[in-house]
């Protein structure tokens, strides 16, 4: 179950990137956490490892899973919210920059 749930945040990732609703930084990290994902389900006493890590030692790892998935959605989310923000900034960036000069060249043309 682990496995699978992590080729499928693999391949959600893999496809917000190639929609461009992720950004190339996003992307990678969220690539590593999958292939992370996908060597602590390989390896059974990762997940109860992780639970002792975080200060959950009496967390079953089907619990333990569940809450790493909750964190990867909430995560994601985020991630793709703050790449949207990023894009929408790089826009208004440039359309200020362009406004600018068009100004700077209307003001030139007025004093001539």
């Amino acid at each position: 179950m682990a496995i699978g749930f992590s080729v499928v945040l693999l391949l959600v990732v893999l496809e917000l990137a190639r929609r461009r609703r992720l950004v190339e930084e996003y992307s990678l990290l969220w690539i590593a956490v999958g292939v992370g994902l996908i060597v602590a389900s390989i390896w059974r006493g990762a997940w109860q490892a992780a639970a002792r890590w975080v200060g959950l030692a009496g967390l079953s790892p089907v619990a333990a899973m569940a809450v790493a998935a909750a964190a990867c959605a909430a995560g994601l989310w985020i991630s793709v919210a703050m790449s949207r923000q990023r894009q929408q900034i790089e826009r208004l960036t440039e359309e200020t920059a362009i406004l600018s000069a068009e100004l700077r060249h209307l003001r030139a043309f007025d004093k001539r």
